[in-house]
C-alpha cells in the first residue's frame, strides 16, 4: 500500500527513541556509580602496572649485574619430532 513504508519507518524511529530514552535515564541514575567504579579500576590498573614495572627493573638489574663478558652460546634446538634427519651422500 502507498505510504505504508513511511508508517513502518516512523514506528521504528519511535521504538528506537524510546529505547534510547530508557538507557539515557538509566545512565543518569547510575552514572555516578559508574564513574566511581571506573576511577577505582583505573587506579588499581595503574598500581598493578607500577608494581610490574618495578619488578621488571629489579630483575633486569639483577641479571645485568651477574653478566661478565659475553654470555655463553645457547645449545642448538633439538629437531622437531617427525622431522627428517639429514644424511650425507657419498
Amino acid at each position: 500500500m502507498p505510504g505504508s513504508r513511511k508508517l513502518y519507518e516512523d514506528r521504528a524511529k519511535e521504538e528506537r527513541n524510546a529505547d534510547g530514552w530508557h538507557y539515557a535515564d538509566e545512565l543518569a541514575i547510575r552514572g555516578p556509580a559508574l564513574v566511581r567504579a571506573a576511577d577505582h579500576l583505573s587506579r588499581r590498573a595503574d598500581a598493578e602496572h607500577s608494581a610490574h614495572t618495578t619488578r621488571a627493573r629489579a630483575a633486569l638489574a639483577r641479571s645485568a649485574s651477574g653478566i661478565r663478558g659475553t654470555p655463553p652460546a645457547s645449545p642448538p634446538a633439538p629437531p622437531a619430532p617427525g622431522a627428517p634427519v639429514p644424511h650425507r651422500s657419498r
